[in-house]
């Protein structure tokens, strides 16, 4: 058992277990959310690159060039 753990057992209880692992599942959670984030962003800056790059083919294309 970690300190955390013992030092929540022992001042609270059981609660103190309970709130202690809602703490951290909320922390794992928020972390999670920063990468999904993270790489979203990443994937939005491709895909603005590849659309610009498509819109300048098409309007060349469009010139009959």
């Amino acid at each position: 058992m970690t300190p955390e753990l013992i030092t929540a057992f022992g001042n609270f209880g059981p609660m103190g277990l309970f709130v202690l692992f809602l703490y951290f599942e909320k922390k794992a959670e928020r972390e999670h959310r920063r990468e999904v984030e993270l790489a979203r962003a990443e994937s939005d800056k491709a895909l603005a690159t590849s659309l610009a790059a498509l819109t300048v083919t098409v309007q060349h294309i469009g010139r009959g060039q």
